[in-house]
């Protein structure tokens, strides 16, 4: 039984956004941006997109929401009337994901690109060679990983020191198909990833490209999923099946 519902602006709503330190949610439907606090008493309403918005995410710190849309990634103050700032790119940005530390906001586009807006100045370092868009993006605790998805491998991009730019990224080989998720751990170093092949892969980055575990279902994989303590992983794949695994640390 809900406690309330919302007329979010259009019959389509592609995105829901709780702020991880208040009770404010974040909604985009079509091109409308609005944000509501849990009694469902609408905030308020930002001015119309050009375009479908296709993301909201906001920052682990709870103080800005990032926007994904055609033309780039927009970056708003919400409890401000501060303006937003834009993060332009003359495509269509389908993926956020902001680094835990509030740095960078990785973003998955069209054109099978990922990029590393750099938060305190704007400037964007763009990563290419993707057989496909780049619909997983996924972040370590520390801020120094990025995993991302747009292939059969899943490409690692190091952070560390002066960032990712002309790096060469870690490259896990093993599945024999797309990748369709990512996700590192809560709080540990490990990353899974599951793909269209139906294998489940578990990493650890700082030791090199060879799996620490794996497993093989019936069907593609749809999700994985770390539990907060991170000492277990949900598996759901295509067919409707879900496995809880235990991993060791």
């Amino acid at each position: 039984m809900p406690a309330f519902s919302l007329r979010a602006g259009s019959s389509w709503v592609e995105c829901i956004a709780f702020s991880p330190t208040t009770d404010v949610v974040i909604t985009g439907a079509g091109k409308k941006l609005c944000a509501w606090n849990t009694n469902g008493e609408l905030l308020r309403q930002y001015t119309d997109f050009s375009s479908t918005i296709a993301d909201v995410k906001w920052s682990q710190k709870g103080d800005k929401v990032a926007i994904a849309h055609y033309g780039g990634t927009s970056l708003y103050a919400p409890y401000t009337a501060e303006a937003p700032r834009k993060f332009e790119w003359q495509g269509s940005t389908l993926k956020l994901a902001w680094s835990p530390d509030g740095k960078y906001i990785a973003t998955g586009d069209q054109d099978s690109t990922v990029h590393f807006w750099i938060t305190a100045t704007g400037a964007d370092l763009r990563m290419w060679g993707y057989q496909t868009k780049v619909l997983e993006l996924s972040w370590d605790a520390k801020s120094r990983f990025l995993a991302t998805g747009g292939g059969e491998q899943v490409i690692v991009w190091d952070c560390a020191g002066k960032g990712p730019e002309n790096t060469r990224p870690l490259m896990l080989q093993g599945h024999n198909a797309l990748i369709k998720t990512l996700a590192f751990q809560p709080q540990g170093p490990l990353l899974a990833s599951g793909g269209l092949d139906g294998q489940v892969f578990v990493w650890h980055p700082k030791k090199g490209e060879r799996a620490l575990a794996s497993s093989v279902f019936a069907a593609g994989i749809a999700q994985v999923a770390w539990s907060p303590v991170d000492g277990r992983l949900a598996i759901g794949d295509e067919n409707g099946l879900v496995v809880v695994a235990g991993i060791p640390a």
